[in-house]
């Protein structure tokens, strides 16, 4: 009888396998072939999208692609997107990935830059599943200009605004545990476990923590902000046993040592793309 019994769930352990198992190497096949997709695409560029945009479908998206470069970047809607301009045209490939690291879903698109600002264009394939072919995309511009990336450094003149980085390393403990990024009693993002943002805000006096200034459980700094310089908040849980956050301001090589390791925030969870940038930040940038 417990032979019986073995021999069942090595049977459905074995079936199991055999129907994951070929999903998953299909997800990875059809990763390169969106890859492949976008590469196919070899013209200069002659726009650039770099900006926050927003789209009925996936809600924000911000969109990154430095001057003079065909590649673009970006986050949305719990996706990362990697994309090239082939002359006026944008290519994207919009990938999810499941809890496990696995690619659980792929769509692309193609767009052009139309005279209202806003991107135009259609699904091109649906890759994984194919149920978006064809249909009808458009990306509206949300801000004039885009933000301000994280790349000025500290004593660097980059305009008007000055660049608060908050980032949470990634911990074991507590990672459910949401972290609402407050700037001036505004809820700017809720900070993702094992990622970063920046704050981009004109210079003077304000107030940067995990919850409204004067609420119950608070926590929050207050900073002098200098036009151009970058400074780093470092939103640190240190006990493993209560789901505390500690808000400290920390100094650059500190912050950069812990952002190195980690990635920028989801696009979708943003609630304020008019002064939050999601650009990816090098580690040499200290």
């Amino acid at each position: 009888m417990r032979l019986r019994r073995s021999v069942s769930s090595l049977i459905l352990v074995v079936l199991g396998c055999l129907v994951l198992f070929p999903a998953r190497v299909l997800a990875k096949d059809k990763e390169s072939e969106a890859k492949s997709w976008l590469a196919s695409y070899t013209e200069p560029a002659q726009i650039n999208v770099d900006g926050v945009w927003q789209s009925d479908d996936w809600g924000y998206l911000i969109l990154h692609q430095p001057k003079d470069a065909r590649e673009v970047t970006g986050t949305g809607d719990n996706s990362v997107i990697e994309g090239v301009v082939s002359g006026n045209v944008l290519y994207l490939a919009f990938v999810w990935h499941d809890r496990h690291g696995k690619v659980s879903k792929i769509y692309t698109a193609s767009m052009t830059l139309g005279e209202d600002g806003n991107l135009h264009g259609r699904y091109a394939r649906g890759i994984y599943p194919p149920d978006k072919e064809d249909a009808a995309i458009k990306l509206k511009k949300t801000v004039s200009e885009p933000p301000a990336s994280a790349e000025a450094g500290p004593g660097s003149a980059a305009g008007e605004s000055a660049h608060v980085v908050v980032y949470r390393e990634h911990y074991h403990n507590c990672p459910q545990v949401k972290a609402p990024v407050f700037a001036d009693g505004k809820e700017a993002a809720n900070l993702q476990n094992g990622r970063y943002l920046t704050l981009n805000l004109p210079p003077g006096k304000h107030q940067v923590g995990t919850s409204k200034a004067g609420y119950y459980g608070a926590q929050a700094i207050d900073l002098d902000l200098a036009s151009g310089k970058t400074y780093y908040v470092h939103f640190d849980f240190p006990s493993a046993w209560v789901c505390k956050i500690n808000v400290d301001q920390v100094d650059a090589s500190e912050a950069m040592d812990a952002i190195a390791k980690i990635k920028p925030n989801d696009a979708n969870r943003v609630r304020m793309p008019e002064i939050v940038s999601l650009a990816p930040i090098e580690p040499t940038q200290k």
